[in-house]
């Protein structure tokens, strides 16, 4: 077993060993689907909008997921190595620090799939929940959004001098997402004010592009744009600000 094996086995038993991280990443979505599933079943919604929440509640669930990782997890638990000094020591050795960091991502990226498969799955068998119309066009817009989501996780780790101000920043950054994103509501019921404005957050347009995925469409091209443009301005920052000590 390689070292950079080895390192991503250690940091996989520790993020297991954190119930409230599972919690949120995995069963929250599950949760999410069976409490829509039971609201739309019972209620006396037309099929349009029936439809449209098939869509929507999916789609929210994954959100949800890669935005708990990327604002949440993720910068915290980078800044905490950073703040605990294991990153300086890191730097010493022969493990670069640049292994952890590749670690994390690795950890969280494969937990964001995982949580990702389940609501494809659970939300089939158990709540008859529709497969995307496009699965193309959901690849994309789930590979875009978990880029820009986590290239602004980074960014905040980045910044943030200790996991109290990681935790601070990302909590800072999740609530406004989710109210702006279309989270508590669709974008649809939303004043049209911030429902323009969810257009230009990375949340919002990962879970229009998912949405739009799911009804069989391509997302959207302002969408696309705004996650590409996120990811990418958001990487390089976090590239050149991301310090080991």
């Amino acid at each position: 077993m390689s070292g950079r094996t080895k390192l991503i086995a250690v940091e996989s038993k520790l993020f297991l060993r954190d119930p409230t991280a599972v919690f949120f990443v995995i069963a929250l979505p599950i949760m999410l689907l069976s409490i829509f599933h039971v609201i739309t079943t019972n209620s006396d919604d037309d099929a349009e909008t029936k439809a449209a929440m098939a869509a929507f509640v999916p789609a929210m669930a994954m959100s949800m997921c890669l935005t708990m990782l990327a604002l949440n997890v993720l910068p915290t638990t980078l800044a905490t190595y950073r703040e605990k000094g294991i990153l300086r020591r890191m730097a010493a050795s022969p493990v670069h620090p640049a292994n952890l960091l590749g670690a994390q991502l690795f950890i969280n990226l494969v937990t964001a799939v995982v949580s990702a498969v389940l609501v494809l799955v659970v939300g089939a068998a158990a709540f008859d929940t529709d497969m995307p119309g496009d699965f193309p066009a959901f690849l994309a817009a789930f590979a875009l959004g978990t880029w820009a989501l986590f290239a602004v996780g980074l960014l905040v780790a980045a910044l943030a001098p200790s996991s109290k101000s990681a935790t601070a920043i990302g909590l800072s950054l999740l609530f406004p997402s989710l109210f702006f994103g279309g989270v508590f509501l669709p974008k649809e019921d939303l004043p049209d004010a911030v429902s323009t404005i969810g257009d230009y957050t990375p949340l919002g347009a990962a879970l229009q592009a998912l949405r739009d995925a799911w009804e069989g469409d391509w997302p959207s091209t302002l969408h696309l744009a705004v996650l590409a443009v996120t990811a990418v301005a958001a990487t390089a920052a976090a590239a050149r600000l991301f310090r080991w000590e």
